[in-house]
């Protein structure tokens, strides 16, 4: 029972731990805490309860022991389903934050209900009768929206997860719903621990396997996931110690040029050349430090309704001098027109990144349609270009710091980063950019924002 009860918490702490701000792994840690606590009261029950017993015969100490137990096996049988239906409902993302808040406490009323009615009446049969009528459709709800989930995600890297975490939790919890409740009233008494430990001793070794392979609920990551986050972190930390270290070095050089010069006065002509050469140099270097740091250094968001039709056609407009030089067509398609709750300045940002690569992939002409669409889940805003495309080994790495798919660099303007950049900010906004491609096809790439940043009304 300890066992089982060490395991579950540990588990809790590293979903919390790992992810802290990410809501869904802040309610996974929460069912798991709950349901680490269904062991603690069976240690209690079933361990230290007859030990007391034996002992002392009667004692307060005995009477304290059985309390807890009956109030820790309360919290266990009845958050524990509350836990991972809003769980699910979280991670499955069917509803807005606005309907998913009422709907927190709405389901929290069988829970208060059933803890009343067992502390009212401490019949073990009622309690379990009780439980059966809503823990057991929590749990089949939750089944429902995790797998639905999975069926309904579009990113193909998320779907990894999604599968992951449904494999991992549906078993588990289609067992307890049969195992506890429905056992529970068919036959009162039922030693259900050692069913149920299989399953949960299933998804904890399952929930390991996959940390190393697909991930899951970000816990890869910290272990191997998304190698890309712990890059952008450790470029931007290694470029801000960068960028204060080589403008000192490139101040001294550019000031030490400067005091030769004056030293020279017009004796040489041509050393006062070379030294021009140098202090140009300088300053150049010293403009690259400051755009690589300037698309490096830690984005903060400063979100505010925004139209984001209104966000793509103020960028279109400021580049259609270039675009039309470039012989490009920009074609645009809004399904709708929402607004957003997002940071104007990046997210413009965002787009004149995704525009400028377009371009650069279409030099002689070309088209470009961009287009803005809605679901229950996302708000899609999408830029297709008809360009060359991009190679499949070369589109697996188009995001990491550094790496660029250009052959021709502009005169050294390009420094791999637009993308990651824009990866940044999509994570910081909640969303994601998925980029696909296919040689010959051109290359797509989708911004999406979650549907709880829609404004209501818009």
């Amino acid at each position: 029972m300890l066992v089982y009860f060490t395991a579950l918490l540990a588990a809790a702490c590293v979903l919390y731990k790992l992810h802290p701000q990410r809501e869904a792994n802040r309610w996974a840690a929460f069912f798991l805490l709950f349901a680490s606590i269904g062991g603690l009261a069976g240690f209690l029950r079933d361990d230290l309860l007859p030990k007391l017993t034996e002992r002392t015969g009667t004692s307060m100490w005995l009477d304290f022991a059985a309390s807890a137990a009956k109030g820790l096996e309360t919290l266990n049988h009845t958050l524990t389903p509350y836990g991972v239906l809003v769980f699910a409902l979280v991670y499955a993302e069917r509803f807005s934050r606005r309907i998913r808040s009422k709907l927190k406490l709405l389901l929290l009323l069988p829970v208060a209900a059933t803890t009343v009615i067992y502390w009212a009446i401490p019949d073990q049969s009622a309690f379990f009768l009780t439980l059966l009528f809503w823990a057991v459709p929590y749990y089949t709800w939750s089944c429902w929206l995790l797998i639905s989930a999975y069926r309904r995600e579009p990113s193909a890297w998320k779907r990894r997860e999604k599968l992951a975490v449904a494999v991992l939790v549906v078993p588990t919890l289609a067992a307890i719903a049969v195992l506890i409740n429905v056992a529970n009233v068919w036959e009162p008494g039922f030693r259900f621990f050692h069913y149920v430990a299989f399953f949960i001793a299933y998804s904890l070794l399952a929930g390991v396997a996959f940390a190393f392979g697909s991930g899951v609920l970000g816990v890869k990551v910290r272990l191997e996931k998304d190698p890309l986050e712990s890059a952008v972190t450790a470029v931007s930390t290694g470029t801000a110690m960068l960028n204060h270290t080589i403008k000192n070095e490139i101040a001294k050089i550019s000031m030490s040029a400067e005091n030769i010069k004056f030293a020279l006065g017009r004796q040489d002509a041509e050393t006062a050349e070379q030294l021009d050469l140098i202090v140009r140099s300088a300053d150049h270097m010293k403009q690259m430090v400051a755009r690589i740091h300037g698309q490096m250094q830690e984005i903060v968001l400063e979100e505010r309704p925004n139209r984001l039709s209104v966000l793509v056609e103020q960028n279109l407009r400021s580049r259609s001098a270039e675009l039309e030089r470039s012989g490009i067509r920009v074609e645009t398609d809004f399904e709708c027109d929402p607004i957003l709750l997002c940071d104007p300045v990046h997210v413009g940002e965002v787009i004149s990144n995704l525009v400028t690569n377009a371009m650069e992939a279409m030099p002689g002409r070309g088209a470009l349609h961009v287009r803005i669409a809605a679901s229950k889940r996302y708000v899609e805003l999408s830029l297709r270009d008809n360009g060359p495309g991009i190679p499949h080994d070369r589109l697996i790495r188009v995001l990491e710091p550094f790496y660029t798919t250009k052959k021709n660099t502009g005169g050294g303007r390009n420094f791999g980063l637009g993308l990651t950049y824009c990866y940044q900010v999509m994570q910081k906004s909640g969303g994601s950019i998925e980029v696909t491609s296919k040689e010959g096809a051109g290359t797509v790439v989708t911004l999406r924002f979650p549907a709880s940043k829609r404004v209501q009304g818009s």
